[in-house]
């Protein structure tokens, strides 16, 4: 046998191998992801494919992207003082994970997860008194079948003074809903500091969050699932007047950057 033909053969063999591998990859078919006409928009369901392992990266992975993120600095709003907001948080994610390809269903092969989950969220708090905030926050997943809702309070164990900065501790809750075939629960704590430098506050905070994911479909003998996971994040808020603006940086298994605009009253 000539070289070429040699080389042609081992050419040929590695092609096959790789269409092979694809085709095994999506499934034996020309769609990669799980397809359900009757839904609107890429909704949260269980494959009867899904593996313990998998489940274990979703929830983790969802645990990072979903807990209750702090977009603000150490500082109270102070007694009877309001804040509302929008944010608005992207965390880069791979599409072709099975631990997101089994968890998730898709009215056409044209609406696939994208290369990052991204969210707007509605949140509030209020000040109870000058050392105590307690808040809220509200998101939903347009035409899909889930959301979350969280709630929070942030207790300041330390003013800021002229040479140290404020420091605060804040505890969290998130619970993803309207997903039938499993719960996702999300409890954390934070420590964090912030101060203020000019007309800007950086602040910066450590998280430790427990996610518990719970299946309660039947089409699949999963068993529950309950991960600790440490985030760090750093940020910086800036106001006027009633104006409030922050953007904040996660770091974890998974980065989130997310940003918020909102009111002080």
């Amino acid at each position: 046998m000539s070289s070429k033909m040699l080389l042609g053969t081992v050419a040929s063999f590695v092609l096959s191998q790789f269409v092979s591998i694809a085709h095994a990859q999506s499934g034996g078919s020309d769609v990669y992801w799980h397809i359900d006409p009757t839904v609107k928009s890429c909704s949260m369901v269980i494959d009867p494919s899904l593996t313990q392992a998998q489940w274990h990266e979703f929830t983790k992975q969802v645990g990072a992207i979903s807990s209750f993120k702090s977009m603000a600095s150490a500082k109270t709003l102070g007694t009877l003082n309001f804040h509302v907001a929008v944010d608005y948080a992207s965390t880069p994610v791979d599409q072709h994970n099975p631990a997101w390809i089994n968890t998730f269903t898709h009215p056409d092969e044209e609406c696939p997860l994208g290369d990052a989950v991204s969210y707007p969220t509605i949140r509030a708090s209020v000040g109870v008194s000058d050392n105590m905030d307690v808040g809220g926050y509200w998101t939903v997943a347009p035409g899909a079948n889930y959301g979350m809702v969280g709630a929070e309070i942030k207790y300041a164990f330390f003013q800021e003074s002229e040479r140290f900065p404020a420091a605060a501790v804040r505890a969290s809750a998130t619970i993803l809903t309207g997903v039938p075939d499993f719960n996702l629960n999300i409890y954390s704590v934070d420590l964090l500091a912030g101060k203020d430098i000019a007309m800007v506050t950086p602040y910066i905070g450590i998280r430790t969050s427990l996610v518990i994911g719970t299946v309660t479909t039947s089409k699949v003998n999963l068993q529950k699932e309950t991960i600790a996971i440490a985030q760090g994040y750093v940020g910086v808020a800036y106001s006027i007047w009633m104006l409030n603006l922050a953007a904040e940086y996660n770091v974890s298994s998974l980065n989130t950057f997310a940003f918020a605009v909102g009111l002080n009253f």
